[in-house]
């Protein structure tokens, strides 16, 4: 009524001065005003209720695109069928960051677990007498050192389980292995990697624990890739992730798992008809020599090949680069040198767009919306066959696996690293009590190659761990 009032009020001089008076036409005009108004009090009620219409659509749509941004714990559904609670989620990080989650070290005293006691490597400059009888051996060798960036912390993680028993008797095999390689970056990688290296072998024991007959191949494909999904969907949600390799052996079976940019593959030494003396001093030489450059190389009289070598999970490839891109997500391809290709994220941890170097990981929760999978390649290796096909047993040749991280593998490839491993399995001289001493010096002769010659030059974490296979 207010507002109707002072209207009129308004109106009342202006019917006055153009000579209406009290009568005439005001009648009509305030008659006209008040069958507008109501129509004006309708469009008032249509823009509110507009308003609040478009204030409950920013909000939904806020809260939608949080649910998207955050890191669900189903996260291999669409994501508009995830299940996300932030409350989970946070309370998840706090019980982290408090320490009740995934603990970077390993404790020296815990018990070994029901399913085998792992072998862990030590950083190369700290090796001892006591530790290099456990990492290096005449049928296997696992070797660690840490990059020169300033962090001073070895994202790198190597576990080997020489007998991974299973409390279950048609699987348990006294030739059962487990060996994983995990290789962490961002601020918090290692933590990740540390994990993984502890989840995955204790998930896939738990689950064929279970099992009440011996797992068929595709069986045994599908627990592993589960693994991999499940160690990744409850990792600890921190800035970081890992590449995650693994070799499991069950029966005559072996699995090659693979997700990231690490490298593994079966190798095979075929022994020459007899070793030449001169030719095996001159490899020694090279051996014990580390100074750099040398033009001097090895001549392993043996000679190598190469099976089952994993492929790399870069972006540029196109069924990685696809279901990035269909899922919205940019990637960025140097024209010449397109294997370093990046996945681009805005981290809301960094507040920036960071770069991943790889299109499938562990962790990495920042990426899973846009394509980051933990989906591992697994190949499955019939040893049987691969004996027969290969004529193994009749040139007496031998077989050995061999997984290693990047900072390896992008110095050097894989024939070279293949060709030191036989001669220090099966070439070097060797006398009694120094077998470990020898592989040793191969695996730092390794190390040294795949290092810049100038120590001004950056060195990433450099891991590998190589093991003989019998049939």
């Amino acid at each position: 009524m207010r507002h109707r009032t002072g209207h009129d009020q308004h109106f009342q001089p202006q019917l006055s001065y153009n000579g209406y008076g009290q009568g005439g036409e005001e009648p009509s005009r305030r008659a006209r005003m008040r069958k507008r108004r109501p129509r004006i009090e309708l469009n008032h009620g249509i823009i509110a209720t507009a308003g609040c219409c478009f204030f409950l659509g920013c909000v939904v749509s806020t809260i939608v695109l949080l649910c998207f941004l955050r890191r669900p714990h189903d996260v291999h559904s669409p994501f508009w069928q995830r299940k996300v609670d932030l409350a989970q989620h946070l309370k998840r990080q706090q019980q982290y960051q408090q320490g009740h989650i995934g603990s970077a070290n390993e404790r020296p005293d815990e018990k070994c677990p029901t399913y085998g006691c792992p072998i862990h490597p030590i950083e190369m400059s700290n090796l001892n007498g006591t530790s290099k009888n456990l990492i290096v051996s005449k049928s296997h060798i696992m070797l660690t050192q840490m990059s020169n960036r300033e962090s001073q912390v070895n994202q790198d993680r190597i576990v080997m389980i020489p007998s991974f028993t299973v409390e279950n008797a048609k699987i348990d095999d006294s030739n059962n292995f487990f060996i994983g390689l995990f290789d962490g970056h961002d601020d918090k990688g290692h933590e990740i990697a540390s994990y993984a290296a502890k989840e995955i072998p204790a998930q896939i024991a738990s689950k064929l624990q279970h099992l009440d007959k011996s797992p068929t191949p595709n069986e045994m494909t599908q627990i592993i890739t589960n693994t991999f999904r499940n160690v990744d969907a409850n990792a600890p949600p921190i800035a970081g992730g890992c590449t995650a390799m693994t070799v499991l052996r069950i029966h005559n079976d072996i699995y090659l798992a693979n997700t990231g940019d690490s490298t593994q593959f079966i190798a095979i030494y075929h022994p020459p008809p007899k070793l030449v003396e001169e030719k095996s001093s001159h490899n020694e030489r090279y051996i014990q020599n580390m100074t750099r450059p040398s033009s001097v190389q090895l001549h392993l009289q043996g000679s190598i090949s190469i099976h089952h070598q994993n492929k790399l999970h870069k972006a540029n490839f196109p069924e990685e680069k696809s279901r990035i891109e269909n899922l919205g997500g940019r990637i960025h391809i140097p024209p010449k040198h397109p294997m370093g290709s990046r996945v681009i994220a805005r981290s809301s941890t960094h507040n920036e767009d960071v770069g991943l170097a790889m299109s499938r990981s562990i962790g990495d929760w920042e990426w899973t919306a846009i394509g980051v999978i933990p989906d591992p390649d697994v190949q499955v290796i019939n040893l049987e066959k691969f004996w027969n096909t290969n004529n193994i047993s009749a040139k007496d040749s031998k077989v050995f696996v061999v997984l290693g991280s990047d900072g390896l593998f992008d110095a050097r490839k894989a024939e070279f690293v293949a060709k030191h491993l036989a001669y220090g399995f099966f070439e070097s001289p060797k006398s009694d009590g120094d077998v470990s001493e020898q592989m040793l010096t191969v695996g730092k002769k390794l190390v040294n190659w795949a290092s810049p010659i100038e120590a001004k030059f950056y060195r990433d974490d450099i891991s590998f761990v190589a093991k003989i296979v019998e049939l």
